[in-house]
C-alpha cells in the first residue's frame, strides 16, 4: 500500500490497489456505485457492500438515473450512518455525489476514480450534478469527497479516447501552473513514444503518478482558495466554454470537445494579441501529440456554428450578456474576463478559416 498525499480540507487523496479500498470501510455501512461494464471487472472487490449500478457514460447524468438511484436508497433503508463510494468515471461520481449531497441532507461521499478525468478533474472539488433537457450539469451541488482513492495501474486499460479525456484536462492545468507541469507532460509524451506514435500504455507508471499528484495539487489548491466558484476557480473553465458547447452539438467526446476549445480560446486570445504565437504553438503541439484534435474545420458547417453560439448562451459561465471567459495569456498566465456573448459569436463565424 503506498503513501497518502496531504489531506487537503476534506478531500483525503489515497494512492493504492483498488482491491484494497474496502479494507478503509471495514464495519461501516457502505453502498458502492458503479457502471455494469466496470461491475464485473471490480464489483466482486466490494461483496461485502450493496452495489448500484447506474447507466455507463453520460446517460448516468439523467433525472431518471438519480431517481432509480433514490429508490434503491429507499429500497436498502438508507440513512445518515451510510457511506456512499463511486467506483468509476466522472459521470459516476458526479451522478453518486449528487445523490449523496441531496439523501437526508447529506451523506458520507469518497471516490475511486478509474479514469485519468477522473483522477485529475472530475472526482476533485465537489461538484457534483446531473445534465437536465439536453445542458450539462444544469442540476448540482458542491459537496468535497471525503477520500478520493487513486490505482494508477488501472489506467493502462483505457482506451486512446478515455485517456485522451484526461490529458486535455492536465494540459489545461499545467497552463494555468506554468513551465515546470508544462514540461513535464512535454517529457511524458516522449515517454509514450512522442508525438508520431503516443500510447498511454507506454508510459511509466511512476509517470503517470507524478501526472495525477500534480495535476490534483493545482485544482485543489484553485479549489481550496475558491470553493463555490466565486472567482479565482474559473480559470478551471479554460477551454469548455466552447468546449462543452462543442460536446453538446456534436456528441464528440469530452476531451476532443475541450481540446477544440482551448484552441479557439487561444485564437481568440491570439485575435486580441494577449499570447504570443510560439506560446500558443506549443499548447497546440503538446495536445495534437497526445492525439487530440486542434482543427478547426468542423466549424466550417454554419448551421453548427449557429448551435455552438446559442449554447453558450446556456453556459453556467454567462451572466447576463457576458461570459465569464478563460484567456490564456501564456504558459503559466490565464486571467477571467467578461466578454460579451456576442462577440464570441462573431468570433466563432471567423475561427475556423
Amino acid at each position: 500500500m503506498s503513501t497518502c498525499l496531504e489531506p487537503i480540507r476534506g478531500e483525503e487523496l489515497l494512492f493504492l490497489p483498488l482491491a484494497a479500498v474496502p479494507w478503509y470501510f471495514a464495519g461501516e455501512r457502505l453502498l458502492v456505485v458503479i457502471d455494469p461494464r466496470l461491475a464485473e471487472d471490480f464489483g466482486p472487490f466490494f461483496s461485502d457492500s450493496p452495489i448500484l449500478i447506474v447507466p455507463e457514460g453520460e446517460k448516468a447524468k439523467s433525472w431518471d438515473s438519480l431517481s432509480l438511484l433514490f429508490e434503491d436508497f429507499l429500497r436498502l433503508g438508507v440513512d445518515r450512518s451510510w457511506k456512499v463510494l463511486a467506483v468509476g468515471g466522472g459521470t459516476v461520481s458526479d451522478l453518486a455525489g449528487f445523490a449523496a449531497h441531496l439523501w437526508m441532507r447529506g451523506l458520507s461521499f469518497s471516490c475511486a476514480p478509474t479514469t485519468l478525468l477522473a483522477m485529475v478533474d472530475a472526482s476533485l472539488g465537489g461538484k457534483n450534478g446531473i445534465d437536465f433537457r439536453g445542458y450539462k450539469n444544469a442540476l448540482g451541488s458542491f459537496q468535497r469527497p471525503e477520500r478520493i482513492f487513486c490505482d494508477v495501474t488501472v489506467l493502462s486499460s483505457l482506451d486512446p479516447v478515455q485517456f485522451a479525456s484526461g490529458i486535455v484536462e492536465a494540459v489545461k492545468h499545467a497552463v494555468i501552473d506554468g513551465e515546470s507541469y508544462f514540461s513535464f507532460l512535454e517529457a511524458l509524451l516522449a515517454d509514450g513514444g512522442g508525438a508520431e506514435a503516443f500510447s498511454h500504455k507506454a508510459c511509466h507508471p511512476e509517470s503517470l503518478k507524478k501526472l495525477v499528484t500534480e495535476s490534483q495539487r493545482i485544482k485543489t489548491g484553485i479549489v481550496d482558495a475558491d470553493p463555490l466558484e466565486k472567482g479565482g476557480r474559473r480559470v478551471l473553465n479554460l477551454g469548455h466554454s466552447f468546449g462543452h458547447a462543442l460536446e453538446l452539438e456534436t456528441g464528440l467526446p469530452h476531451g476532443y470537445a475541450v481540446s477544440l476549445g482551448m484552441a479557439l480560446a487561444l485564437r481568440y486570445s491570439l485575435s486580441k494579441g494577449f499570447i504570443s504565437q510560439g506560446e500558443a504553438s506549443r499548447v497546440l503541439r503538446l495536445l495534437e501529440g497526445f492525439g487530440l484534435p486542434i482543427n478547426l474545420s468542423i466549424l466550417a458547417d454554419g448551421a453548427l456554428r449557429s448551435r455552438v453560439a446559442s449554447s453558450l448562451y446556456m453556459d453556467k459561465k454567462r451572466e447576463g450578456a457576458a461570459m465569464n471567459f478563460v484567456l490564456p495569456r501564456g504558459i503559466g498566465r490565464v486571467e477571467v474576463a467578461k466578454v460579451p456573448v456576442e462577440e464570441l459569436r462573431r468570433f466563432l463565424e471567423e475561427a475556423w478559416r
